[in-house]
């Protein structure tokens, strides 16, 4: 692949970012290349040491803040006409809500998804204060005189401990998990916004 096949293919992958940012993504690399050719390399082997055109890509719009995408997104590509103004201001009260009632749907489900782990966590919590406190009433229960009670209290709390500690590193996995999912979820919106084509070279 040839300098300019390269920024020919980075230019059309990042069509839907502002041309400022695109102009300068493209400009950095086109001056990547050529200090590489100056060190001695092909223009080719230039190139091929730059990466994946589709990874590239990837990385400027991953690094880029969502506002500017967002802002690239619902900016016209050309002035509106009168009944297209006139359709999109009739159909406000329609389109509007629904999606405010989308974002807010979207949103508490993953509240709840947060709240489900933090319970996780607070379960795992309770199991290993109570096996504690179970286990430290042995000691009571011995110097009561209840020595047989004091040795089913230890079990009960060895148990309660033992059951806290899957149960911690479940929600661990699980939080670890909700982490990754987010920030796939956010490179996917961030990629939609903008408007990537195409596939990887």
């Amino acid at each position: 692949m040839t300098k300019q096949e390269f920024l020919n293919a980075l230019s059309e992958r990042l069509q839907g970012i502002p041309k400022e940012d695109r102009e300068k993504s493209l400009e950095y690399y086109s001056e990547m290349i050529d200090d590489r050719t100056e060190d001695g390399l092909t223009e080719e082997q230039a190139v091929k040491a730059m990466g994946s055109v589709g990874e590239i890509a990837d990385r400027i719009i991953n690094d880029m803040p969502v506002e500017k995408l967002l802002k690239t997104k619902v900016t016209p590509k050309r002035k509106l006409s009168a009944w297209e103004i006139v359709l999109i201001a009739v159909g406000f009260p329609v389109w509007f809500p629904i999606g405010i009632s989308l974002i807010a749907v979207a949103f508490s489900l993953y509240l709840v998804l947060w709240v489900l782990i933090f319970c996780i966590y607070v379960v795992a919590l309770s199991f290993a204060v109570s096996g504690l406190a179970t286990v430290i009433s042995l000691f009571v229960s011995i110097f009561g005189g209840h020595a047989l009670w004091g040795l089913f209290l230890f079990g009960c709390g060895m148990v309660l401990l033992g059951l806290s500690i899957p149960v911690f590193i479940g929600a661990l996995r699980v939080t670890f998990g909700c982490i990754h999912i987010t920030g796939k979820c956010f490179k996917n919106v961030k990629s939609s916004l903008a408007g990537r084509r195409g596939t990887a070279k």
